[in-house]
């Protein structure tokens, strides 16, 4: 189990990287790594026990090929502020779609545990 801040990615109706267009229904994350895309993964708001499974659908957040961090379980280049656009980071390691924010009952950016299934 890795725990990571994460964000609320928001963007409905845009597209993402492996071109599905976002919508609040359908339980979704962002992983920086191009090999995570279509896995599951079980993710859960210790502030609260609540927890979800959801499909990594887009790449993110910050970082694009952020392997040792996804399958290695090393801290995200993002809490060392590095990103793919050299603009900084907010600390960030998974982008939760309005779904699975929903879900975990999120009311900010915070903590969550995720583990693959």
């Amino acid at each position: 189990m890795i725990r990571v801040k994460a964000t609320r990615e928001g963007l409905v109706g845009k597209t993402t990287a492996i071109g599905w267009v976002i919508d609040s229904a359908y339980p979704f994350v962002a992983l920086p790594s191009h090999k995570a895309l279509g896995m599951w993964i079980k993710v859960s708001n210790p502030l609260n026990g609540k927890m979800c499974c959801a499909q990594v659908m887009d790449v993110g957040p910050f970082n694009t090929h952020d392997d040792a961090y996804v399958f290695e379980g090393k801290s995200p280049l993002a809490e060392q502020g590095q990103s793919v656009s050299n603009q900084g980071t907010n600390d960030a390691g998974i982008d939760l779609g309005e779904k699975v924010w929903n879900l975990l009952g999120m009311k900010d950016n915070t903590n969550v545990d995720w583990e693959f299934v």
